[in-house]
């Protein structure tokens, strides 16, 4: 007699794992059978087989409990507690995860999987974790949707980063995407499978995925999540910005990750707000945090070291501020700008070191003396908030006197002076003594790349190592390896390359040879070192030119900033570095710093999780002493039954039942797993034999059943409507997503369309295009089928995990 045919809802194992049965469709000669996975390794995952070319195996949904030990009941039951999610929003990638958990850094998963919203700016003051807040909220995302896939884009030199603390925090395989990586991975490929899709973590820098071609191969993806690392880089009006908004368009969760959201251009904190928004699911939310708002003790201690400047130093330093301003003020208007720019930068390269501004003045001497072959540069554009440590040559080039030769006969005496002062500059004769007093790790901060030639010139007893734009990922790895290794003590950086650096289990000591005028480098340098995970005392030791614009200006601007970086507020109104020009060149005051009243811009709110954030960090440090690597296995489905009474019990002892109810769509999506205990009096002796235990605890009983049924209901209904409004909202970002992806087909369509009566090749891409976009609607109808499930959960199963007699 042949076996019943499968049914949907039972039970089978294919392939040593055990997977629910959620259809079963005929076919001529053969049977595809859909599935949904049921152990720890495939929850949540989907998969067909085929029949009769897969080996399929019945087991049977509830297993007889058996009577075991003490130990073994108490192992089993540490197990069974440390593995359960009892809620909708119990986290199940965190008590896995190798890091230590910091309540506050919980509140954003828990934002995600409660539905809050689906964009999110993590902006909390350095050294706060916000790479393990977004890595919680990936490695959650992939706990709840095996089959999903993340975006990760971040500034190039932290591709690397990103890969190793997703490996080794969350146990997730991340890949890197470049162009070498596509490349490798093409030729692993079946023709015609985008390299983008096939992976559950992408890691790729800005710079690399704003390329056209690259653009062009995405655009038809639909992400689970995108975070946009440093994405106050993104907030200009450039290529990154333009491909920033095209994937945040293309993700159902977003987030953005930086300490510095907001840089004084109220235009670029909007359209930073904006990234992502779509429509009615569009609300930000934002996660800002200090120290003190989350109890962390502030252990760091800032010196400012004012070094005296030579009498030739002095003499240089007069004489560009006589030019610089005699410039700055002739340029006021829309021509000028470009001069303006130019002597911004002489007077910060001045700061930098005398060396650097003889570079300078030399260049601008030789530039002015030549006709421009180039366009005109964007006026605004070095004072744009993307760093690089190279010497901007081009501003150099704007005249800035009307008199070509009074111009030039300054530049030649501010020549002189400074060749004059780079002999012996004070602030490097200051730093070597420094360190050559100080037997301990320590990192050099300056603006530029050349000055750190400066530097190592100086130091030249000392073995450095460099850390600058200019280097390739490999250079900067072994740059970074000798330091952190001890082969090293001091290292010499700049800002193009400091984004991103965890130095805190090497380094306590950092040092600024200048001041930047953008004042929140000062906070994003000593970030390196003063993070979670600090057990020293950080030292900041800034040295400062006496009688320089640096001591005037920069400083008071600085300590104004750091009086209220405690209460810092997302839009706080931080001066960049145009405003600190015009108090430094022109007649303006030094700009106010004072915390803004509200956020009000690009519809971003805040929401305050810390009560639900400390209740599920004491769940997870519960749940992980509980677990013992001697435990059964969790996918072990047989319960377990034991008499925990002594030999002399009491006359009336209780009989203890746990139940694991396992909460499903009827997609076969898992939502959570409750436990669910009951207890009774037990009326009568217990014998020692095991039919005996087995008797008593019977689950089976009408009694039990009954209050069973009735706690199963009651889960179910509370479930329900926990799960009304994180649907609804998942629901509207994913048809926005189908809208913008119809829009899409439409352009592309018009843009790529071009009949020739000899060239189809235009035709045959417009149809690769439309076939890729047909498949991505159909999966987001799909997922839009998934949420409408979610709104009717079913118990898939429910079986007695533990039971005990019990004094």
């Amino acid at each position: 007699m042949s076996p019943a045919p499968l049914q949907a809802g039972e039970v089978v194992r294919i392939r040593d794992e055990r997977w629910r049965i959620i259809r079963r469709v005929p076919y001529d000669r053969a049977t595809a059978i859909e599935a949904a996975g049921c152990d720890a390794g495939n929850r949540n995952g989907h998969a067909t087989f085929l029949l009769p070319f897969e080996t399929i195996e019945r087991v049977q949904a509830y297993s007889v409990p058996r009577v075991v030990g003490r130990r073994r009941w108490r192992r089993a039951a540490r197990r069974t507690l440390a593995t359960a999610s009892p809620s909708l929003t119990s986290l199940r990638a965190a008590t896995p995860a190798r890091l230590r958990i910091i309540s506050f850094q919980l509140e954003p998963v828990l934002a995600l999987v409660r539905g809050e919203g689906c964009r999110f700016l993590i902006a909390d003051a350095v050294g706060l974790g916000k790479t393990v807040q977004a890595g919680l909220m990936i490695a959650e995302t992939l706990a709840r949707r095996p089959d999903g896939r993340t975006l990760v884009v971040t500034p190039a030199a932290l591709r690397e980063q990103w890969r190793e603390e997703i490996e080794s925090r969350f146990g997730l395989g991340a890949n890197i995407l470049d162009a070498a990586g596509i490349a490798r991975l093409t030729s692993q490929l079946p023709a015609g499978v985008n390299p983008w899709s096939v992976r559950p973590v992408v890691i790729t820098s800005i710079d690399y995925i704003k390329r056209p071609e690259v653009m062009r191969s995405i655009e038809t993806l639909v992400w689970d999540l995108v975070v946009f690392d440093e994405a106050h880089n993104l907030a200009g009006r450039s290529d990154r910005s333009a491909a920033a908004g095209v994937i945040g368009n293309r993700a159902r969760a977003l987030v953005l990750l930086t300490a510095t959201p907001h840089s004084g251009d109220d235009q670029a904190f909007d359209r930073l707000c904006h990234l992502g928004h779509l429509g009615r699911a569009g609300r930000l939310l934002v996660f800002r945090r200090t120290r003190i708002d989350v109890g962390l003790p502030h252990t760091r201690r800032d010196t400012l070291l004012r070094v005296r400047p030579t009498m030739a130093e002095v003499e240089m330093h007069r004489a560009l501020m006589a030019y610089a301003k005699l410039v700055w003020n002739r340029s006021r208007d829309a021509a000028g700008a470009g001069a303006q720019l130019a002597m911004s930068v002489l007077a910060r390269r001045a700061c930098s070191s005398a060396a650097s501004l003889v570079r300078s003045v030399e260049r601008r001497l030789g530039l002015l003396g030549q006709p421009s072959s180039i366009p005109d540069i964007q006026p605004d554009l070095p004072f744009d908030e993307v760093i690089d440590d190279e010497e901007p040559a081009v501003s150099l080039r704007s005249p800035g006197l009307p008199d070509a030769r009074e111009e030039r006969s300054h530049l030649l005496r501010l020549l002189d002076l400074a060749r004059d002062a780079a002999t012996a500059e004070s602030k490097l004769a200051a730093l070597r003594r420094l360190i050559s007093r100080v037997n301990e790790p320590v990192i050099v901060f300056t603006e530029y790349r050349d000055t750190l030639r400066e530097i190592s010139a100086t130091l030249a007893g000392t073995e450095t190592v460099q850390l600058h734009g200019g280097l390739t990922a490999r250079e900067r790895n072994d740059a970074l390896r000798r330091f952190i290794d001890g082969t090293v003590r001091v290292l010499l950086a700049t800002d193009a390359a400091s984004e991103g650096l965890n130095l805190h289990q090497r380094c306590r000591l950092v040092i600024n040879l200048e001041l930047p005028w953008t004042p929140l480098r000062l906070e994003q340098r000593a970030g390196r070192v003063d993070r979670i995970g600090q057990s020293d005392t950080v030292h900041v030791v800034r040295f400062v030119a006496q009688g320089t614009c640096e001591e005037t200006t920069v400083v008071r601007l600085a300590r104004r900033i750091a009086r209220i970086q405690g209460s810092m507020h997302l839009t706080s109104s931080i001066p960049n570095e145009r405003r600190v020009a015009e108090s430094i060149l022109g007649d303006a005051p030094i700009p106010d710093v004072a915390p803004a009243a509200s956020i009000g811009s690009g519809g971003a709110s805040t929401i305050d999780l810390r009560h639900e954030a400390e209740q599920e960090a004491g769940r997870i440090a519960s749940a992980r002493s509980l677990l013992d690597a001697d435990s059964p296995s969790p996918t072990d489905s047989q319960g377990v039954i034991a008499n925990l009474c002594r030999r002399r019990a009491r006359p009336a002892p209780r009989c203890v039942w746990v139940f694991s109810m396992t909460i499903s769509s009827s997609s076969g999506e898992v939502v959570c797993e409750p436990l669910v205990a009951l207890t009774a009096e037990l009326r009568h002796a217990v014998g020692w034999r095991q039919r005996d235990i087995r008797r008593c605890l019977m689950s089976d009983s009408p009694s039990i059943v009954e209050v069973l049924s009735v706690a199963q209901h009651r889960t179910l209904l509370e479930l329900r409507a926990r799960l009304r409004r994180p649907a609804a909202l998942w629901t509207c970002r994913e048809q926005d997503l189908m809208a913008e992806l119809h829009d899409c087909r439409a352009r592309l369509s018009a843009g790529l369309m071009q009949r020739s009566l000899f060239d189809n090749r235009k035709q045959r891409l417009t149809d690769s295009q439309s076939a890729l976009l047909d498949e991505a609607l159909s999966q987001s109808g799909r997922r839009l089928r998934d949420l409408e499930a979610l709104r009717a959960v079913e118990i898939e199963s429910c079986r007695l995990t533990l039971a005990a007699v019990i004094e």
